[in-house]
């Protein structure tokens, strides 16, 4: 299989076999807000087999400064409909499934099986609680991604390791938007991270973040990597 010209920037970093298991790999993403939004434009961009996009809510005015979906056209309508409209703009080739319906452990099954990879970028903690215990039940790779103000998380869970609920308990920034905001550039340094631990994953590079949590302070410059 010859590598199309768009994907040719993705050589060098990615092997061209990297690139061929992209082309073969369903990946889930769950809350398509700021993080959200910039990872199914980063997944559609890469050439994924397959997008599955999980959530209920419609855009209003107060995403315009973060989501990178969200204009002033779409405002009020669904943003599944709307990723899904922005990802056959960017890449026909990449299956997008819209789920307009909020993630519950009960129907992560009938959602995600077919994904291999699952992207947290949910803002609640119960939804995040429930993509975890599916994911290691089932197998999957879960990366996760939190941020708010001039802070972010990331983190990978996978069976063999514990459940966010141990990351959580030893630091969250869940919640935090309501004092601390939510400028751009904060989902956009989030989603960056969750996509190149995915491609380190997935062309086997580098040094992941399986089992261990980075917390990333823009205020300071200070990255942390801890075990969780």
């Amino acid at each position: 299989m010859a590598i199309q010209g768009r994907y040719i920037k993705n050589i060098g970093a990615l092997s061209i076999d990297a690139q061929k298991k992209l082309f073969s790999t369903t990946v889930a993403v769950v809350g398509v807000g700021g993080i959200g939004g910039f990872l199914i434009e980063g997944l559609a961009r890469l050439g994924v087999k397959k997008i599955i996009a999980v959530d209920m809510d419609s855009f209003d005015e107060t995403n315009l400064n973060r989501q990178i979906i969200s204009n002033v056209s779409n405002l009020g309508k669904f943003k599944v409909f709307e990723a899904e409209k922005r990802v056959k703009e960017i890449n026909p080739a990449v299956y997008f499934e819209p789920i307009k319906e909020k993630a519950y452990l009960e129907n992560l099954d009938i959602f995600l099986m077919e994904a291999s990879y699952i992207f947290d970028a949910t803002d609640n903690i119960e939804i995040r609680k429930s993509l975890s215990k599916f994911a290691q039940k089932m197998g999957k790779v879960l990366i996760h991604g939190g941020c708010a103000g001039w802070y972010a998380q990331i983190a990978i869970i996978t069976k063999d390791t514990h459940g966010i609920e141990k990351l959580l308990g030893e630091t969250n920034v869940e919640g935090a938007e309501k004092d601390l905001g939510n400028p751009i550039f904060a989902p956009m340094l989030t989603a960056a991270f969750e996509l190149s631990e995915f491609c380190k994953l997935i062309s086997d590079q580098g040094e992941n973040l399986i089992g261990k949590c980075m917390i990333i302070n823009l205020l300071t410059n200070e990255y942390r990597i801890f075990e969780f």
